[in-house]
């Protein structure tokens, strides 16, 4: 006999049958399977509830990233649709503007929360307060100074966002060269490049 009878030729011997029964398990494999318990693999309860915390730090970024939402809009992907799709330095210069204005209203925005902060600041100041609690008294007043020099810088970006300096020049440099190379763009596809029928 060839290897391959001996492989592929010859049938299974009746003996494996009575094997394989004896195998088989008289109950259901399901009832020798233990319970596992599904609290172990899922959650019932939101994130939100498992984590507190991270929803007033996601509270307290959001507040403090109104500048910093500003700084990360794409502007010069802006740039470059007003380039292309309106190409006249009238729009780009509006434009720059309404930046500017955004800027602005955030600055504005700060300066008034600061200004309600040291209202109440104000207000705690008693020569009470002095006597009774000096150490927290000189950290008020040391509170009360880095609003007050914060306030300053606002104020000074808030003039400086008029002519396009400051914080927000970054992103109008970043606008006006998305401005030019949508304004190239659309040159080349509509004046350079378009076949003209002079005849």
């Amino acid at each position: 006999m060839s290897i391959f009878n001996k492989l592929f030729g010859k049938k299974a011997p009746a003996s494996v049958e009575p094997q394989s029964q004896l195998l088989a398990p008289s109950e259901p494999m399901a009832t020798q399977v233990p319970y596992i318990d599904k609290s172990i693999f899922t959650e019932d309860r939101h994130p939100s509830e498992l984590f507190p915390s991270s929803d007033s730090l996601d509270q307290r970024r959001s507040k403090k990233s109104l500048l910093e939402d500003l700084k990360s809009v794409d502007y010069y992907g802006m740039g470059m649709r007003d380039g292309f799709d309106d190409p006249t330095f009238e729009t780009m210069d509006q434009n720059i503007n309404l930046i500017a204005c955004d800027f602005k209203e955030v600055y504005a925005q700060a300066i008034q929360e600061i200004d309600d902060q040291l209202l109440k600041i104000e207000r705690t100041l008693a020569p009470q307060f002095e006597e009774l609690m000096p150490y927290e008294y000189r950290e008020v007043m040391l509170q009360k100074e880095r609003l007050q020099e914060q306030k300053r810088d606002l104020k000074q970006q808030f003039d400086l966002a008029a002519v396009g300096e400051g914080y927000i020049e970054k992103s109008v440099e970043r606008y006006k060269a998305g401005f030019k190379k949508g304004f190239r763009m659309w040159s080349n596809e509509n004046l350079m490049f378009k076949p003209f029928n002079t005849l």
